[in-house]
């Protein structure tokens, strides 16, 4: 978990804000930021993270990737919630699109 801290203060700006939701899943929060600008962001941190190796001593290093769900705030998703769901919805399309992507959340109704 060091090394996706590291990468997302070393990415991110300081008004943004990153929180674990559990296990491997992490939201973060992009205010003033708007849907392009949001996969633009979501999409260097993929980059980077897929770059990362961690050490473990006598053996090969470990990588790995991310996947990513994007969702902008609507009038259709004001609570935090709705928009926790959508980008969740978004995420899983990502990994069952062959993960380590970005996708955006697309309102089926």
């Amino acid at each position: 978990m060091e090394k996706i801290a590291d990468v997302c203060r070393k990415t991110l700006r300081d008004i943004d804000i990153i929180g674990r939701i559990g296990g491997e899943e992490f939201a973060v929060l992009l205010p003033e930021t708007d849907l392009s600008k949001a996969m633009e962001v979501a999409e260097r941190l993929r980059k980077e993270m897929m770059i990362q190796e961690i050490a473990v001593p006598q053996k090969t290093p470990v990588k790995f990737t991310a996947s990513f769900g994007v969702v902008a705030i609507s009038h259709e998703n004001t609570t935090i919630d709705e928009l926790l769901n959508q980008a969740d919805s978004a995420l899983y399309q990502a990994k069952e699109g062959g993960r380590n992507q970005v996708c955006i959340f697309k309102n089926t109704k």
